[in-house]
């Protein structure tokens, strides 16, 4: 059974959109990839202030678009906002925990690998630039993620 939708889930809906937009530049470069539909039909590019109401969370009556989502997880060359929302559908804390396992262990292991080499990368020319904070952050919560599963499966009886 997947939880119910609360106010935890809108806040962290505004704040990964955030990192998403993070990830391409700020809402200036946002705003020019992200469209919108003009009043004769054309694809226009919003406005940075838009785009800021898309992320704020004292604006909750606002939200992305999965267009416009997905243009900026193609421009950020990763999946942001999208996995986090996928994860919350997948492991909600409300689905039965099975036995610790290989592929487990595996799978944190294999989170933390991604997280040094994202680190490596973005320390390597001395310069860490929104988009490698932005992936950093992103791997951070799949190991988060992925310890909270393992950590479930070891403190089974």
């Amino acid at each position: 059974m997947i939880a119910p939708f609360t106010d935890i889930d809108a806040r962290g809906t505004k704040t990964m959109t955030g990192e998403l937009v993070s990830a391409v530049g700020g809402t200036a470069a946002a705003a020019q990839i992200m469209k919108r539909l003009n009043e004769r039909g054309e694809l226009v590019d919003l406005s940075p202030a838009r785009v800021s109401g898309y992320c704020t969370i004292s604006d909750m009556g606002r939200f992305i678009s999965a267009p416009n989502m997905l243009r900026l997880e193609i421009a950020a060359g990763q999946p942001i906002l999208s996995k986090w929302m996928g994860d919350r559908l997948v492991r909600d804390g409300t689905t039965p925990v099975t036995a610790l396992c290989h592929q487990g262990a595996y799978r944190f292991r294999r989170a933390m690998r991604d997280l040094e080499a994202e680190v490596d990368d973005a320390l390597a020319d001395g310069t860490v630039t929104s988009a490698e904070r932005a992936a950093m952050r992103a791997d951070i919560l799949e190991v988060e993620r992925e310890l909270a599963i393992l950590k479930a499966k070891v403190d089974q009886p």
